[in-house]
């Protein structure tokens, strides 16, 4: 959505007045904001457009507009829907990501990886490392590894902007479940340093083993974020 320079400054200073408010806080109504912001009913119709398209709020008929802000929804309820990975969850949920690979190399796993992949210490493994963005933003430090055995190929993929797991179905690896754990531990120097955060700062971990339909597991992988930019939805189920 084109934007005029009225538009972007009213924009901007609504997220700043905002920018503390609770998760799916309430805001004004138009009318209040016009009078808030000192410009025209249309100008922010216009910015609530731009901001629900951002994700940044969302509108309920009878209800009203809530803040969203800049928490990014991890909706692991439904991979029949959207597919395992971050880049597919993300994907439909709107926004836009890429990474910065940081490492990609072929290598002996730490015996915690190892155990973790179900494999021998001599068995190399594929590790990626990337600092994951969404909308532009750092959101994450990701570790992903893989046997080598399973998928030779990965060496040869620019991960900067292609899904991982993408690559894997796409020479017969498929991804059919994720077992997850998500924590919240201090961060330590090195993350602190990749994410923009201070040491100790609190960090949600994600920690993801993939299995395919055999249920050999077929990956191990971390994601490292900023504990308040998230929001994670699992919903259980009993039979």
């Amino acid at each position: 959505m084109k934007t005029t320079p009225l538009q972007e400054k009213t924009q901007k200073a609504i997220l700043e007045r905002f920018k503390d408010l609770d998760y799916y806080a309430p805001l004004p109504g138009e009318r209040e904001l016009c009078l808030d912001f000192n410009v025209s009913r249309p100008t922010i119709r216009r910015v609530l457009d731009n901001l629900e398209q951002q994700n940044m709020i969302v509108r309920i008929q009878g209800r009203g507009t809530f803040y969203i802000g800049k928490k990014v929804p991890i909706d692991f309820s439904d991979s029949s829907e959207h597919g395992l990975g971050l880049f597919n969850i993300l994907t439909s949920a709107g926004k836009y990501t890429k990474s910065h690979v940081l490492t990609q190399v072929v290598e002996l796993p730490r015996a915690e990886i190892a155990a973790r992949l179900d494999i021998g210490k001599t068995d190399r493994v594929f590790h990626l490392k990337r600092l994951r963005f969404v909308n532009d933003e750092i959101y994450s430090l990701a570790d992903d590894y893989i046997p080598l055995a399973i998928c030779p190929q990965l060496m040869k993929i620019d991960f900067s902007e292609y899904s991982l797991i993408k690559a894997l179905e796409e020479n017969a690896v498929i991804a059919a479940r994720d077992d997850k754990v998500i924590e919240v531990v201090p961060a330590g120097e090195g993350e602190a340093a990749y994410l923009e955060l201070e040491k100790g700062d609190p960090i949600s971990v994600v920690s993801i083993v993939t299995y395919d339909e055999a249920g050999t597991i077929v990956q191990y992988a971390t994601s490292k974020a900023d504990a308040y930019k998230s929001r994670f939805r699992v919903i259980s189920a009993r039979h």
